[in-house]
């Protein structure tokens, strides 16, 4: 435990706490002709309501052991059994896929697999990038090649995600695997180009892997079997409860392919109740580096989540929000917040919450690959769904919920007091939050002190008011419209400052001479007509909004003392086209900083 009571500002957590990854040169993996492996498997969700009799009766919304055997160029075999007690037996050949239930009875069954080469990389191994090597966490149980493949995408203005795989370093044989996508068609139809089986689930691990001499698919498929492994929750643990003040550092692996993974250092804090008086008193503060992202246009990037209020107590300036900052250096270049990262802090008890069904799904004890010396929850929690947008139609369809996989090491009998292993949220999107998918802890520490409150500082946060804003639709609805909703709501002890820093726009391509101009508006003083967001003021000023109340900002304001709801900005114009265009000729954008107190 480390006091962190000092005055000054100091992070509490030092660099030489963060991982490392080492500079990797080999060449790409290349498995055996014949090998046989036991392995678990994750599903990217449970069963959804829209999921047909046939997909229900598939292996792919439950946690799995299997046994695989594989010839080159001839095929691959498997046995799965699920949590539910289920088997599965599946025999992929250039030909041909069938499936039993009981061992003896195959049907031929088109679940869109090819058997895989000896590359795993297959059809992108051009493509594919090797990270670099580190162990997987603090548990040091071998090091590992981070190696990763983008997945095709028919988007071309969304970054494709990416499929990680871990393999030894010193035998150059699979440990883990990572889909960043899941199957798109249908939960039982797979993609030709990616491997087998295993895309069929988000998340594997590779407990063996041996080469064989002989080709093993006549041999009897043994049933999987993991030294410490157990479905289910035999012992009882209690789904455990995070310390209220601690630091962590892990490796952030963006499901984005253009990245790699971001040393990250975590601090958290949350107070009691009746300590709670402003929003540091419950924040965290997630801090990624961009060492192995040289081409970035920033440096580091902290996501600063706040906590709500207590139940009963006015919400201080800040709180229950998110903020997404990014440095170059020490200097803050950019800052999403509020309406634009609405993220805010989880509580400690968050997997208890009865909406995510947090369940411990396995436990696996002291097993050498997964867990040396220690014991391991394997937890399911239930996440937002994930459905095709116009933006991306090529995305699985998830309508429910997805799943995030977490692994949590009891350092207690109960299982209360937990120290995380790795957290992984399948099906994340890229673009979606932070983009990243999944975290492999490295230190912990529980502080004998609060966390000093300057960690916790919310820079002001960017905005960017469109001149012609986008028009709700079915697709994308926006409630406020024509007015931006910044996310900001103020009550009567907060008031905002919004302060213009640049960008030009007009209410008017035929005034001005046709030269757009700042958040002040038309130069010429037009005084706004009745149906403008505020009438006799400046055609083309900035505009706010709390609740009925409007206001010019102009250049910059603080909000009048008193208001309580959501601020909202708008251009002053024709709102409904009373006068002609309205808002549907309005050119640019002006963009202000917002920031909150009281």
């Amino acid at each position: 435990m480390k006091d962190s009571s000092s005055a000054a500002c100091v992070d509490p957590i030092s660099d030489s706490q963060y991982p490392t990854l080492q500079p990797f040169t080999g060449p790409q993996p290349t498995l055996p002709q014949y090998w046989e492996c036991t392995c678990l498997l994750h599903p990217f969700s449970p069963v959804q309501s829209i999921s047909t009799p046939e997909q229900i009766a598939s292996p792919f919304f439950e946690i799995c052991t299997a046994t695989v055997y594989y010839a080159e160029g001839i095929g691959l075999n498997a046995l799965l059994i699920g949590t539910s007690g289920r088997k599965w037996w599946y025999n992929v050949t250039p030909s041909q896929t069938t499936v039993s239930t009981d061992g003896v009875n195959f049907v031929s069954v088109d679940m869109g697999w090819s058997v895989p080469t000896t590359n795993w990389f297959g059809n992108k191994n051009g493509s594919a990038e090797c990270a670099g090597t580190s162990y997987l966490n603090w548990m040091q149980a071998q090091a590992v090649n981070w190696w990763k493949i983008p997945v095709s995408t028919v988007s071309p203005s969304i970054p494709p995600p990416a499929t990680w795989m871990w393999f030894d370093n010193e035998t150059n044989f699979p440990v883990r695997l990572m889909f960043g996508q899941g199957p798109v068609a249908s939960p039982i139809l797979g993609d030709v180009t990616q491997l087998a089986l295993f895309q069929m689930f988000s998340f594997s691990y590779f407990t063996s892997f041996q080469a064989l001499s002989s080709n093993p698919l006549s041999s009897p498929l043994i049933a999987p079997s993991i030294d410490g492994f157990t479905f289910g929750n035999p012992n009882n643990y209690q789904l455990f409860e995070w310390n209220t003040n601690f630091g962590m550092t892990a490796f952030m692996t963006p499901v984005n392919e253009q990245f790699n993974p971001l040393p990250t250092r975590v601090l958290y804090n949350w107070a009691a109740d009746n300590q709670y008086k402003v929003s540091s008193d419950r924040s965290q503060n997630t801090l990624m580096k961009n060492v192995y992202n040289p081409k970035s246009s920033y440096t580091s990037q902290v996501a600063l989540l706040t906590g709500r209020a207590p139940q009963g107590v006015t919400p201080p300036p800040n709180s229950g929000a998110g903020f997404i900052i990014n440095y170059f250096g020490d200097k803050v270049i950019h800052c999403d917040g509020f309406g634009n990262f609405p993220f805010p802090q989880q509580a400690p008890n968050w997997v208890q919450i009865p909406a995510v069904e947090g369940t411990v799904q396995a436990t696996v004890s002291n097993n050498a690959v997964l867990c040396p010396g220690n014991i391991v929850t394997i937890l399911s929690v239930l996440f937002p769904p994930s459905t095709p947008t116009k933006e991306n139609p090529n995305l699985p369809n998830y309508p429910d919920s997805t799943y995030l996989w977490t692994w949590y090491s009891p350092q207690n009998e109960s299982g209360s007091s937990s120290r995380p292993v790795t957290f992984m949220q399948s099906q994340s999107g890229v673009g979606v939050g932070t983009s990243l998918a999944l975290a492999d802890y490295f230190d912990y520490e529980e502080f004998t002190s609060p966390i000093p409150p300057c960690n916790f500082a919310v820079p002001p946060a960017d905005f960017t008011v469109q001149a012609k804003p986008s028009l709700s639709t079915a697709e994308n609805p926006n409630p406020s419209y024509p007015w931006l909703n910044t996310g900001v709501r103020l009550n009567a002890s907060t008031v905002a400052t919004i302060s213009y820093t640049d960008g030009k726009w007009t209410a008017n391509p035929e005034d001005n001479g046709g030269q757009l101009y700042d958040a002040a508006g038309n130069p010429f003083y037009i005084n706004a007509k009745p149906g403008y967001a505020m009438p006799n003021e400046n055609e083309g000023a900035l505009i706010g909004k709390i609740g009925d109340t409007v206001f010019l900002i102009g250049l910059g304001i603080t909000t009048p003392p008193g208001l309580t709801g959501k601020l909202e900005l708008c251009i002053n114009d024709d709102l409904n086209g009373e006068y002609g265009a309205g808002l549907s000729d309005n050119i640019g954008a002006v963009n202000v900083k917002i920031t909150v107190g009281y």
